[in-house]
């Protein structure tokens, strides 16, 4: 005599989720040879360029103090990074993230200098403004069918706009808590504070993505979105989400963005500081899982291309290779993630 078990079943919007997040996982370890390449390529030119530098420039980049540097200098940009994948795991793309930090980061920093209001409340206000850009990017793209791309462009020019009214470009730098201020000097057993935040920010982001119903159902969108409403998957209101928790990601950056620089600054939001988070969020799609956007991929990229800036400014190249470097680094991701979106979706389309 047979037993059998019941089997609670899967419903059809589980059983979309889940067949993209399948195949994303069996793309990403097809083959032996292609795609250890794909996977662990970015890594191993990021071991070698190190090297490089280090032989190079052995008494200034292989030393703790550069390393150290590097790990705050660029933790709230990683932040920024990570914002940008979540509405780009479901095929939109926020180009608001880098005024909405300069934006928190005013907020923030205005309620502590101007309204005397204690670290907590500032802290809960810059985070909650970015959230609030967020819902407005949300209803705009979601629920009013606006383009991902015109619409939060939009959003940014407006902020922009605010700040400079605000502040009337000058930075805001006095009346600041010590205890934010200072992160950027903070050790935590010999690591800097910032850096790790900005890993508990990630792995946060990563179990949200990877590890949550809601991450495979804005992977089934992103991957097919007729299929995904066919199968009962809200797709508006995970479009909506997706944009509010970018928002939200990018006030934690405008508030640590404060502690990194020690004022806040409405430049914060221009092109030139957010270049480098658009160039490892695409360039992140081409590592680790390769065709998806992911934290892990991402931190490696940023940190990449954190490392190839400074070891070139170490050797004494002018300040303009820099931004050449940084634009280049864009155009080459985007077409790279792009190329191994299509192959694993059919689909090369972002930000729409």
């Amino acid at each position: 005599m047979t037993s059998t078990q019941n089997v609670p079943p899967q419903s059809s919007a589980e059983v979309v989720a889940n067949s993209a997040s399948s195949a994303a996982r069996s793309h990403s370890t097809r083959g032996s040879g292609g795609g250890l390449l794909e996977r662990y390529g970015l890594i191993g030119i990021f071991i070698a360029v190190a090297i490089v530098f280090a032989v190079l420039r052995p008494e200034t980049f292989a030393q703790y103090t550069n390393f150290r540097s590097l790990s705050i200098s660029y933790s709230v940009l990683a932040i920024a990074a990570l914002a940008l994948i979540v509405p780009l795991v479901a095929g939109r793309f926020d180009i608001s993230v880098g005024a909405n930090i300069g934006m928190s980061s005013i907020v923030a920093a205005s309620a502590m200098s101007r309204f005397d209001l204690p670290l907590w409340v500032a802290v809960l206000a810059g985070i909650a403004t970015g959230a609030l850009v967020g819902v407005i990017n949300g209803v705009l793209v979601a629920y009013l069918g606006v383009n991902a791309i015109i619409g939060t462009l939009g959003v940014s020019i407006i902020l922009q706009g605010l700040m400079s009214a605000y502040t009337g470009g000058i930075p805001i730098s006095s009346g600041l808590d010590p205890a934010l201020t200072n992160l950027s000097v903070s050790l935590i057993a010999g690591i800097p504070t910032l850096f790790i935040i900005m890993i508990l920010v990630a792995v946060i982001t990563w179990f949200l993505l990877r590890q949550t119903p809601y991450g495979r159902y804005l992977e089934a969108v992103g991957s097919n979105l007729a299929a995904a409403r066919l199968t009962g998957i809200p797709a508006k209101r995970i479009v909506f989400l997706s944009f509010v928790i970018a928002g939200s990601l990018a006030g934690v950056a405008g508030v640590l963005q404060i502690g990194a620089q020690g004022n806040a600054d409405a430049a914060t939001g221009t092109i030139n500081f957010i270049l480098p988070a658009l160039a490892a969020a695409f360039l992140g799609a081409t590592t680790w899982r390769p065709g998806t956007y992911n934290v892990g991929g991402t931190i490696i990229a940023l940190y990449f291309l954190a490392m190839v800036v400074n070891g070139l400014s170490l050797l004494g190249v002018r300040p303009w290779v820099t931004d050449v470097f940084n634009g280049a680094a864009v155009i080459v991701a985007i077409v790279v993630s792009a190329q191994l979106r299509r192959r694993r979706t059919g689909s090369i389309e972002i930000g729409q």
